[in-house]
Order: C-alpha cells, then structure tokens, then sequence
C-alpha cells in the first residue's frame, strides 16, 4: 500500500512534470514562430525601405531583399546572362543581392580593380579547406602582393620559354590522340578531350609530370577533369550561402565534391618525393635567398590546387572555346595559315621555330582570334570585391563600406558601348591598318593588383595551339552539329560546363607548310 501511493505520487508528479514541460515546449515554439515571422517580415520591410544603405541604387525588389535569385541562378549556370539583361533593365548599376552592387564600365573596372586604392577581395574567397596561404585565397592586396612575388617567376619571360618544349610536346600529344580516336572510331568529343589535354599540359610544366598520369593516354577514369569543373562549380554556389560552407561539407555526396583538393595534396607530395626534371614552374618557387622569398612547403598543396584549378581547369574551358569559335567560322582557317606561312612560322618539314612560336602575338590576326575568343567566350560573372571602410566612389555613386562590389565579366564584354555589334564573333574588331588595337580592356584575366599572375602563359598555350592546329591538321565538325545548341548549353558558375558534346574529325593536313 505504501508504495503503491508512492508510485500514484510519482506518476503524477511526472505527468506535472512532463505537461509543464510541455506547457513550456509549446510557449517556446509559439515565441520562436513569432520571432521567425518578425524576421521574416522587419528584413525584408528594411530591405527596402530607405533606411537601408543601398536604397537610392536601381534593382528588383527581389533581389534587393534576398540572394535566393541569384543563387537559383547560380545552381543553373545562367547567372552570367541573367546579369547581362538586370543591365539592360536597370543601366550601368544594379543592385543584386541585398548587399551587392553590379557595375557594367570602363571607369568602374578601374575603380574595383585597377586603381592602386582599389578594394580587397570580398570573403568569397575564404572557401576552402587545405591549410596554408594560397595566392588565390589571399584577399588583402599586401598579403597577395608578398605571395605573387613568389609566383611572378615561373611566369616570366625567361620562364615560359624555358617551357615551351613542355608545351608544345604536350599539344602533338593531343594532336596524336585526336587523329587516333578519329582512326579508330570515326569521329572525337573535344569537349571531352580539351579538359584532359589542359590538365596534361600543366602537369608537365608545373610538376614534372608527377602529379598524375596522362589523363590522354588514360581517358581520365578517376575523373579528375570533371572533379577540377565540380569544385569550381561548388565554390561558387556557395558565394550565396557562405555561412553553410562548413556544415555542407559534412553532408554525404557533398563533400566527396571537394576530392579534388585530396589531388592537389597528392601533386605536391608527388614532386617532394620525385623531385623536377627540369627547371619546372614549382621549382621557381623555392629558388629564393634573402633577397627573394621562398615558398613554405607546407603552402605548395594549396597553392597545386590554384595552378590545377585556375591553371588547368580554366585552360580546357578556354581551348574548348577556341576551338568552337574556329570550327564555326572556318573562313578563318584559310587567312589564319597564310599568316602563319607570311611569318615563316613553321618552316618546310612543319616544325615550328622556337623563337617565333614563343611571340606569336607579333602576327595581327593569331592574337586578334585569341582576344575575340577571350571577349565572347569568358562567361564569368564576376570577381567579387567588398569596399572599405569609409566607402568608396564608383561611377560617380559613393557606395557605403562593406558593400560587395563587381564587374560582370561576360556582361561587361558584350556592351555595345564598348564593342559594337557584341554578339558577333569578329577578330578583325581588333585590327587597323593591318595591326593588331586594342579596342577596350579585356577582364578575362582581371586587371590590377589581383589579376591573374599566369595570363602571359595562358595566351601563349592559346596562341601555339591555335597556330599549330590550323597549321598541322584538317578538323571539321560532324554532320548535324548543332551550333546554336551547342552554345545555348554553355553554363558557367566560374567555370564552364559544356552540356553539349562538339564532336569532330580530324586528319593531318595534306600540305602542312
């Protein structure tokens, strides 16, 4: 009997006790929906109304309330178009997410990244897991500037010379492995076989060769090429959603995305271990003294992420695009060569003087093809950057401090105002008199302090595959090759993703000089 009350007691005391409980989880719910629909409500009223910093600049009231737009758009690769018409809409300022300024000129690429007070690189660039300090992650001009002092001697003149024999080795390797897939099945995907070449092509300059094998001679079964094209596409996902990077990356499927910094880890402990073979681009940086800083070798697993990323990953996109832009106006094949034969180029057996190969930019109409290809072909979005505190004059609007601000690249390169008739794929734009002009500043490669430190490698990879493509081979599309389609399948989220296949034939040219 005494327990039994006691038991009575019990239970009804934890009955009490759960039903306060209860009681208390049903008040904490009710206080969080109000808080949450407070929120939900306040935000987007400040948002727009004028007590915000950003009031007085033009946009939709979406996107001036929340980055859900702009991220949708991000996730289908189409933000670079979706920019392009917010311009046509809106003028040369628009706001684009509630804390972002989208400029389309001249004057605002000098003012974000050309002047010597332009502003740091936003926080987009802190997504990334590798320990140590990389050049592309680096977002104050100081720390940049102290790194790319490093850099900046694997892409001197002397240096890209030295491996122009890498290069070019690495370009008949992919001529071979063209005219073999043709051979054997008919016909090659370039959009399948550009990627890998890229990748092969850094490897040999950069690490001797250690980082992997020929993606070529492999066909790529780990995937790396497309890892190189997911990680960039992940990394600007999150731009939008910055503060879930790290919880994402815990997400099964999610992470195994980020494989490709595991790569970068390998490329490095692959050349500590075998060391280069010649004067490579990594062997630069620990060539230093007191008067010239060395690279920590704790930061080259890092820094193998930029050179396979931004080195590689961006080098197929672009060749690809070469390629497309040159198969689709093949009336420029025919004046192509008789530049090169005009230059003496390639002399009677085909093979190409080192020293000609190496300033090709000096031939009129190989650079213009290369710079209208850079123009139409870069579809970046942009390359975001935050204002300093005190603000900052753009354009003639005094933006508040913390602002994001950018230029949208693709947007920028296809305004009339700068090149007429923007959508017209024409390398002679870049032609007077017969020499090459610049006719307005490209931003393929950026400008200013943080613009890319390998452009001078880039173009000249672009300008020997070019010259030596038109010179040593006969590649044509194949039947029902759709170019509009092709075109239209084109999504960038910082780099591009071809939905498209673009296959061809090729065959070695009957009359190679």
């Amino acid at each position: 009997m005494y327990l039994s009350k006691h038991r009575v007691a019990i239970t009804f005391l934890g009955i009490s006790a759960f039903t306060a409980w209860t009681g208390d989880v049903q008040k904490s719910l009710k206080y969080s929906l109000i808080l949450l629909g407070s929120v939900l409500v306040v935000v987007p009223l400040y948002r727009l109304s004028q007590l915000h910093p950003l009031h007085r600049f033009p946009g939709s009231k979406w996107n001036k309330i929340t980055e859900l737009a702009m991220l949708c758009y991000t996730v289908l690769g189409i933000r670079h178009k979706k920019l392009r018409s917010l311009h046509d809409r809106y003028g040369r300022v628009v706001q684009t997410g509630p804390n972002t300024l989208s400029f389309v000129s001249a004057s605002a690429i000098s003012s974000i990244h050309g002047s010597a007070h332009a502003p740091d690189k936003a926080s987009a660039y802190e997504m990334q897991h590798l320990k140590g300090d990389g050049l592309f992650f680096l977002k104050d001009k100081a720390s940049h500037n102290r790194r790319r002092r490093i850099w900046n001697r694997s892409f001197s003149e002397e240096a890209i010379l030295g491996y122009q024999s890498a290069l070019v080795g690495e370009i008949e390797h992919l001529f071979n492995c063209l005219l073999e897939k043709t051979s054997h099945k008919g016909k090659v995907d370039l959009v399948r076989l550009l990627p890998q070449y890229a990748y092969d092509s850094m490897n040999a300059v950069f690490f001797s060769g250690h980082a992997f094998n020929s993606l070529l001679d492999s066909d790529d079964p780990a995937g790396i090429a497309p890892q190189g094209t997911a990680f960039f596409r992940l990394s600007e996902i999150f731009t939008h959603i910055q503060p879930l990077f790290h919880f994402l990356m815990l997400i099964p499927g999610i992470g195994s995305l980020m494989d490709f910094e595991k790569l970068s880890i390998r490329a490095a402990e692959a050349w500590f271990k075998k060391g280069p073979t010649f004067r490579d681009g990594i062997s630069y940086w620990f060539e230093g003294d007191e008067f010239q800083p060395k690279l920590p070798p704790e930061d080259l697993a890092i820094e193998s992420e930029t050179i396979l990323l931004g080195g590689a990953d961006t080098l197929g996109s672009t060749t690809t695009m070469l390629c497309y832009f040159l198969l689709t106006h093949p009336q420029w094949i025919p004046i192509l060569r008789e530049q090169l034969e005009l230059h003496n180029v390639f002399d009677e057996t085909g093979h190409p003087d080192a020293h000609l190969l190496n300033n090709l930019d000096s031939i009129p109409l190989i650079e213009a093809f290369v710079q209208e290809t850079l123009r139409l072909g870069t579809l970046l979005p942009g390359l975001p950057r935050v204002v300093p505190k005190g603000g900052m004059t753009i354009d003639g609007y005094d933006v508040p401090g913390g602002t994001i601000v950018t230029v949208p690249v693709w947007s920028y390169h296809v305004d009339a105002e700068y090149f007429p008739n923007p959508r017209k794929f024409d390398p002679e734009r870049w032609i007077e008199e017969g020499k090459f002009v610049v006719q307005a500043p490209l931003m393929a490669f950026s400008v200013g302090t943080f613009n890319c430190v390998g452009s001078k490698l880039a173009l000249t990879q672009l300008r020997i595959l070019l010259a030596m493509a038109v010179q040593k081979l006969d590649i044509t599309l194949v039947e029902g090759f759709d170019a509009e389609k092709f075109w239209n399948g084109i999504r960038n989220t910082r780099t591009h993703d071809f939905v498209e296949p673009m296959w061809v034939r090729v065959a070695k040219r009957n009359s190679p000089a």
